[in-house]
């Protein structure tokens, strides 16, 4: 038996991984490659898909609706708000996502342009590429055990941030109406 996937929209090469995952899980895929950017556009190339795999197209109630096969609906990334939930659970349609996504990339830039402040790399490097070598220019800089680093958010982006200054001496602080104060104490902020 073959499915046949919709891919609403993507911004990859190829489906190199895609294939690989449904090969090894010994599914037989017809992958319907669509770059829509309306419900009618969705519409139009999902009436009959088993599945929809979508990165930013939206998936309304009024797409939902108009699915007759469909049992999943996955989305490239984090969050869900491209697909109706209400609409999809209505209709008996699994949503799932990748929770992960971007986790590791987000943190470590976080990390990247925290650094690049704490130490003045950027306003140093514009001085020397004006010809100013004076080191005042950077006056003062801080020793990270003396600076705290915040976080907005205790999700998984932001503790892998934490984790990661943990290290380096730095104070941490963190603010998350969903997380108990008890929870970000035992991650050390």
């Amino acid at each position: 038996m073959e499915f046949k996937v919709l891919l609403t929209d993507y911004e990859f090469v190829n489906l190199a991984y895609e294939e690989e995952v449904f090969e090894e899980a010994g599914i037989k895929i017809h992958f319907v490659k669509a770059q829509c950017k309306t419900e009618d556009e969705v519409i139009h190339h999902a009436k009959d898909a088993d599945a929809l795999l979508n990165q930013y197209a939206p998936v309304s109630r009024r797409v939902i609706e108009s699915l007759h096969k469909c049992k999943v609906i996955s989305r490239y990334g984090v969050g869900v708000n491209t697909i109706d939930l209400e609409a999809a659970a209505k209709k008996g349609i699994t949503v799932a996502n990748v929770p992960d996504y971007g986790m590791e990339e987000v943190s470590n830039h976080a990390l990247a342009l925290l650094l690049s402040l704490a130490r003045k790399v950027t306003l140093l490097n514009n001085q020397v590429k004006k010809g100013n070598w004076d080191f005042k220019a950077s006056v003062p800089i801080h020793r990270f055990n003396e600076q705290t680093v915040g976080v907005l958010g205790f999700g998984r982006i932001p503790r892998s941030l934490v984790e990661k200054v943990k290290p380096l001496g730095f104070k941490l602080a963190a603010y998350d109406p969903f997380v108990s104060a008890e929870d970000m104490e035992k991650a050390g902020v």
